[in-house]
């Protein structure tokens, strides 16, 4: 799809695309006694840190996650500081950010957030969010999962099957069987009109229309033919240049009569009840594996799909401009980014960043390395420039 390089365009995507972020204050002395971008010390002083964390005596957090619950009990006993933490999703993380900083409110110091389209695009770069990298995990991490954020853990969106119904792998072997009749209403996937992630799922299939179209060859034999609802819709949009395998793909699964649920701890167990002799597929967290119960739930991720079985995203840690604990935020993501802070994600489908705790859990979960699973990353300025293009396209091949 073409780029839009129009901010305004963008912030018209019908409430769905984020409204773009307000140029956040920069306060030059909040920065300098934060510690944080060209005033971050060069050798961290842990002790003082810790010292004048324990004088803030609290430390809020935006969370896209409510895991983080499980978190606050350790922490205060550990340092004696109180965790405030708010279960907000990535998106209106940054919408509520945004408005505070517009309004002069400052209460909030660490976002652990999954939207990187935002972050990257907007958030970071006008100084609304920092990034803080604790010295001791450097050598764990990648370049990529330091800069340009902290990043805690790699999270995914894949395609579930039964595997009670299915013992002897997945019922599909493509991404092209969702388009098939037999699959027709038992498709379950969040709205991308409602969820960002599963728009960031869509927009990131659209991205990799090369791979589609190769995989449509495999399964039928035979070179794409796109649809005249395909060719009319891209002929409307001005933002598409033409049609692509990706786009016949979407409007098939589309005329597919997919399922949408908001909930995708709902979608997995819908999909995973052994009770069921015909159940449907899913689209949902690789994380909630951990929702396996024996003889109740059994599902599991369609790791041979072809070309992928899902996409990638970093979900991330940073301090929040104007923090008003600073010393608390960095302790915190410190923590985060330990194996005591990270037990909470320790969890099938959940990829530590760092390679020390990675290893850990293949051995404990018996799964594939991260960096060997057929995922496709999220292209966060692809997806950011491209949103109010998708969405117009998106509600073109809708039935």
């Amino acid at each position: 799809m073409k780029t839009i390089n129009s901010l305004n365009v963008f912030a018209l995507s019908l409430g769905i695309a984020f409204m773009s972020i307000g140029s956040a204050q920069a306060d030059e002395a909040w920065q300098k006694k934060a510690g944080v971008g060209i005033y971050a010390p060069a050798n961290q002083d842990w002790d003082a840190i810790e010292a004048s964390a324990r004088k803030e005596g609290q430390v809020v957090i935006y969370s896209v996650s409510s895991r983080i619950a499980k978190l606050v009990d350790g922490f205060k006993e550990k340092y004696g500081i109180d965790i405030i933490g708010y279960d907000i999703s990535s998106d209106l993380q940054l919408e509520k950010l945004s408005r505070e900083h517009r309004a002069g409110v400052y209460s909030v110091d660490v976002l652990f957030n999954s939207e990187s389209s935002i972050l990257l695009n907007e958030a970071l770069p006008k100084k609304l969010v920092w990034n803080f990298i604790p010295d001791s995990v450097i050598s764990d991490l990648d370049s990529g999962e330091m800069n340009p954020l902290l990043i805690q853990r790699h999270s995914s969106r894949i395609v579930y099957y039964n595997t009670a119904v299915h013992p002897d792998g997945a019922p599909i072997d493509s991404l092209w069987d969702m388009t098939r009749d037999e699959w027709k209403g038992r498709t379950l996937l969040p709205s991308p009109l409602e969820d960002s992630l599963s728009a960031n799922f869509i927009q990131t299939i659209l991205n990799n229309s090369d791979e589609m179209a190769a995989a449509y060859k495999r399964e039928f034999g035979e070179d794409i033919s796109f649809s005249e609802d395909v060719i009319e819709a891209v002929e409307e949009n001005v933002t598409v240049d033409s049609p692509t395998a990706s786009m016949e793909w979407l409007y098939r699964f589309l005329h597919n009569e997919p399922v949408f649920q908001g909930s995708t701890t709902k979608i997995f167990k819908n999909v995973g009840d052994v009770t069921q002799e015909k159940p449907p597929i899913g689209i949902t967290t690789f994380s909630k594996l951990r929702k396996n119960k024996d003889g109740v739930y059994s599902s599991g991720p369609a790791y041979d799909l072809d070309p992928a079985f899902g996409v990638t995203y970093p979900t991330a840690l940073m301090i929040a401009d104007m923090a008003p604990h600073p010393n608390a935020a960095k302790l915190l993501i410190r923590y985060m980014m330990e194996e005591d802070g990270f037990k909470p994600w320790n969890e099938p489908g959940d990829y530590a960043a760092r390679s020390s705790l990675e290893t850990k859990q293949l051995a404990k979960f018996d799964l594939p390395a991260f960096g060997d699973l057929a995922l496709w990353p999220v292209d966060p300025e692809e997806i950011y420039y491209s949103k109010f293009g998708f969405l117009a396209l998106y509600l073109a091949l809708m039935p």
